[in-house]
């Protein structure tokens, strides 16, 4: 009897990851929110809480980049990238160094996903110009919150091609459109870094957004996706400095990147 019992459970225990690892990456997004809000609960400064926002994003795109690489394709590279973030965190010595390093493995990731979304090629040389561009402004950054920007700037650039590539129909056009505009126009005015990063953080949202509702064809996750856009506006409302839209930027990027990880865990 007791052969018997050990037998089932054994095959019990085989079948179990069998059904839960197909395809399903929910609890792996479960445990970045988790990280998000505890992580939240230890910050003592914006900046702090910045850095909280920025590696909360770089783990829910790895988690994007995979659930795309159905083939495994972009394996290597996808592992190359948090190889990069895990070590570079070891090596930083203050949380602007750690925005450095969470905005600069966002743009590593978002470039895999486009480039996974590109199926005929069809906007491979933009994505090569953006990190053309990428890799040159890095070199004339004189400090680590200009390489924010950096990195924030040409998030918002990759965004707005995966934008473009889901919008086959051209559905979303004119709105991604005016994103970009907005994008522009907003640097313009801006009189210092910190604001650059604000006007980074908040064009990501509302490009992840767009990205958000062309992914929810049958509109499951339209309350999650007002939910957050309400926050947006109404934290951005009560914030006194950059510094503050900025973490109210990068938290929101978190929630929106969360529903668009579950809109694509099939």
């Amino acid at each position: 009897m007791k052969r018997a019992v050990s037998a089932l459970v054994a095959i019990i225990l085989l079948l179990i990851p069998l059904g839960a690892c197909a395809g399903s990456h929910s609890s792996e997004i479960s445990s970045v929110m988790t990280s998000f809000t505890l992580n939240n609960y230890s910050c003592k400064s914006a900046v702090q809480q910045a850095v909280n926002g920025n590696y909360r994003t770089v783990e829910m795109l790895e988690i994007i980049a995979r659930e795309l690489d159905s083939k495994g394709t972009y394996s290597g590279e996808i592992s190359s990238v948090m190889t990069s973030f895990t070590l570079n965190n070891y090596s930083c010595k203050s949380a602007p160094q750690q925005q450095v390093n969470g905005s600069y493995r966002a743009v590593e990731l978002l470039e895999i996903i486009a480039k996974e979304l590109d199926s005929n090629g069809t906007y491979s040389g933009k994505i090569s110009s953006v990190m053309t561009s990428f890799t040159l402004n890095n070199y004339s950054c004189n400090s680590a919150v200009q390489q924010a920007v950096n990195g924030y700037y040409r998030s918002v650039e990759l965004l707005e091609i995966i934008a473009r590539e889901l919008d086959d129909k051209g559905t979303y056009s004119g709105e991604i459109s005016s994103v970009m505009t907005s994008f522009t126009l907003n640097n313009y005015s801006c009189k210092s870094a910190p604001q650059q990063q604000v006007n980074g953080t908040y064009r990501t949202v509302e490009l992840l957004e767009i990205i958000a509702r062309e992914l929810d064809t049958n509109g499951a996750f339209s309350g999650e996706i007002s939910s957050v856009k309400t926050s947006f506006t109404l934290n951005n409302y009560s914030c006194n400095s950059a510094p503050q839209q900025e973490v109210n930027g990068t938290y929101r990027t978190v929630e929106m990147l969360e529903i668009i990880a579950k809109e694509l865990d099939k």
